[in-house]
């Protein structure tokens, strides 16, 4: 009879222990990360009675394991990172293009033809000081967009570079709390059992890097865990192999291991930042922040020196020696020094309008040939006109921010795939768990009443039995 009470303890504990899975996989359903759980249950070895056979013994919850597939893993894990890099790449070039704001009332376009309406209007009156004014004045408020835009250009780099130290020490510091899991959950499953919990934090850290950085996961039979990163150890089940910044002769970003050889970045967020940064367009490379800050240089070299090699063809008003500048720069860094010669600045009569020495106040021969120099592009330092080269800026950012969009909507679509599937897997079903939370109950109660019933006959037969004629 004692054989029977246990029979019936063993799965009145069962039910129990399924019951505490359930309320943990419950309080879990909105944790991130957290993978389904379920007990592993099997029959109890069998007891032999001579001339009878084998008896069941009961049953027993004999470990825990959470519902995972490591192929879904690892294809999450690939996708996940070309979602980070074009999501980098679209958020920063929505930003370029509100910063290059086209088309609005505040672009370079609109610069552009304020300042040539400006010289129109002083070919039509040349000798009025009036309207040499708004030249001046419109120069300064082209000169003055393209300073800011670089300015802008130059932060937006610098904040980009912050975000590429951001996310190396990222890499780092969760490569080494991977690196301490690993440890715990080898501590944790000496004696055989899965360190569920553990695992799920495990599998968060590297679902989180994944999207900083193309990883590639592998866990041995024994339960050597390792994370890589272009085919080199990131992390070697309890050992870390730091990454590090560093500055090639031309001022890009390397990101290099701790040895110096380079690392393998292919994809995610940091492979994103790091085409922004360095990114110059030329070789077939991606078109970065520096490249628009070259093409805005370029613009300025061609344009300062194409428009100075007329005007100093020309005489101011009154004057009878020419050879006077209109705009100057900074070799170093044209976009941000571009600004009028001092002698502009100072004194209106030096606008060259005029195509002969001391003639007429009405000589509107030089401003004509400026004015036209818009439409010919003849003497620019770039193909086209200002406008073609412009318009090709935009072109270029537009073509780039629809690409890393459509790349973006694309890539997002196919992770949404895995998501789900990977929910379906190891995701909590509230209505799944409730209604396994009955199911245990049932079996609790009814495991109970078992022991009810058979306390019942043990005290029955110890107590009432041999009773009869006493």
């Amino acid at each position: 009879m004692d054989f029977g009470l246990h029979t019936a303890l063993r799965g009145l504990m069962a039910s129990q222990k399924s019951l505490y899975i359930t309320s943990h996989n419950i309080a879990n359903t909105n944790t991130k990360g957290y993978s389904r759980q379920v007990g592993a249950q099997r029959a109890t070895s069998p007891y032999g009675f001579p001339g009878v056979g084998f008896v069941g013994t009961g049953t027993e919850i004999y470990n825990v394991t959470r519902i995972r597939d490591f192929y879904v893993d690892f294809k999450y894990w690939k996708e996940n990172a070309p979602i980070g890099e074009w999501n980098v790449k679209m958020d920063t070039l929505t930003e370029l293009e509100k910063l290059f704001g086209e088309p609005s009332d505040s672009s370079i376009r609109k610069c552009l033809d304020d300042f040539y309406t400006s010289l129109d209007n002083l070919s039509k009156n040349p000798s009025d000081i009036s309207y040499r004014e708004p030249v001046r004045e419109k120069a300064l408020a082209l000169t003055g967009w393209i300073n800011e835009t670089a300015e802008r250009l130059a932060d937006l780099r610098n904040e980009v570079k912050f975000s590429i130290e951001a996310k190396v020490r990222d890499i780092n510091s969760k490569a080494q709390q991977i690196a301490d899991l690993n440890r715990q959950i080898y501590i944790n499953e000496v004696d055989g059992k899965s360190a569920n919990d553990l695992r799920d934090k495990r599998d968060l850290l590297v679902d989180e890097l994944s999207r900083i950085v193309n990883v590639k996961v592998d866990e041995s039979e024994d339960g050597r865990f390792t994370v890589s990163i272009g085919g080199i150890t990131l992390v070697d089940n309890t050992d870390v192999s730091v990454i590090k910044i560093d500055k090639a002769s031309n001022g890009d970003i390397v990101i290099n291991w701790g040895n110096d050889n380079k690392v393998k970045v292919e994809s995610g967020e940091l492979k994103g930042l790091l085409d922004l940064y360095n990114g110059d367009g030329t070789s077939n490379s991606y078109r970065g922040i520096k490249y628009y800050q070259n093409r805005l240089n370029e613009f300025v070299i061609g344009f300062a020196n194409g428009f100075n090699s007329i005007h100093r063809e020309g005489y101011g008003l009154n004057k009878t020696e020419n050879g006077v500048d209109f705009f100057k720069y900074n070799p170093d860094n044209p976009a941000a020094t571009f600004t009028l010669d001092d002698r502009i600045l100072e004194d209106l009569s030096n606008i060259a309008a005029a195509g002969n020495p001391g003639g007429s106040p009405e000589d509107n021969g030089n401003i004509l040939k400026l004015v036209s120099q818009r439409n010919t592009g003849m003497g620019f330092g770039f193909n086209g006109t200002p406008d073609d080269f412009i318009k090709s800026i935009m072109s270029n950012y537009s073509v780039d921010s629809i690409q890393a969009k459509n790349m973006y909507q694309s890539q997002d679509l196919i992770l949404q795939n895995i998501e789900y599937k990977r929910n379906s897997i190891s995701g909590v079903s509230y209505d799944e768990e409730m209604a396994n939370m009955v199911r245990y109950q049932q079996t609790y109660i009814a495991s109970a009443r078992m022991i009810n019933t058979l306390d019942k006959i043990i005290d029955i037969t110890v107590n009432n039995l041999g009773l009869v004629g006493r």
